[in-house]
């Protein structure tokens, strides 16, 4: 029966299949519910089923943080800011990513605090990753063409964004409720930091 139930994931994509639970875990019982022997079960295939697609949990965690990288970026790429002025193009830009961090926090946990993953990612987390970053220098870039920023080093300029709005988030996953609460509506404030900075 296994091996029918098995042969049945295969053919819907079973490596989504593990991801998709593997996520749901990590979101709803943390990082340490996510074992290989708990995936099979829930999809009920074989216990070998899963290392068919993921050499170890440090792999499936890699898979899962590219593929929530994948969906933040297609998040960011679908913004409509077409007619909005550039400062406030930016600030639906830091917006998404801080509504990101706090609705998701164990996946943001996963893809930016997570030593195991960041010193030893996989090709395509890596690629993932770098995508997200590159779409920030792209609009930094679009900007400086613009003439609305200054025209320096957009790497750095990129870095210092991505700094700031990291740190921010950071903030709100780390502090007491109250302090949180002020920080969440005061978000413009650091936004226009940010912008002004720029």
């Amino acid at each position: 029966m296994k091996k029918d139930r098995a042969h049945k994931y295969h053919a819907v994509n079973l490596k989504a299949s593990i991801i998709d639970v593997a996520t749901k875990l990590l979101i709803n019982e943390g990082i340490e519910a996510i074992t290989m022997r708990a995936i099979a079960l829930k999809l009920d295939v074989s216990r070998a089923s899963p290392y068919r697609h993921f050499a170890d949990k440090h792999d499936l965690l890699c898979a899962i943080a590219q593929h929530s990288f994948e969906s933040l970026n297609t998040s960011m790429l679908n913004l409509d800011n077409r007619e909005e002025e550039p400062k406030f193009e930016l600030y639906r830009l830091g917006e998404l990513y801080v509504d990101f961090c706090l609705s998701s926090s164990a996946l943001y946990h996963l893809m930016f605090n997570n030593t195991e993953l960041s010193n030893n990612p996989t090709a395509e987390l890596s690629v993932s990753a770098a995508k997200l970053f590159h779409q920030l220098e792209t609009l930094l870039g679009q900007f400086q063409q613009k003439s609305v920023i200054k025209k320096e080093d957009v790497n750095l300029q990129a870095n210092y964004v991505w700094s700031s709005l990291h740190g921010y988030c950071c903030l709100l996953l780390t502090q007491d409720p109250q302090k949180v609460e002020r920080l969440i509506e005061n978000q413009e404030f650091f936004l226009e930091k940010i912008w002004a900075a720029l």
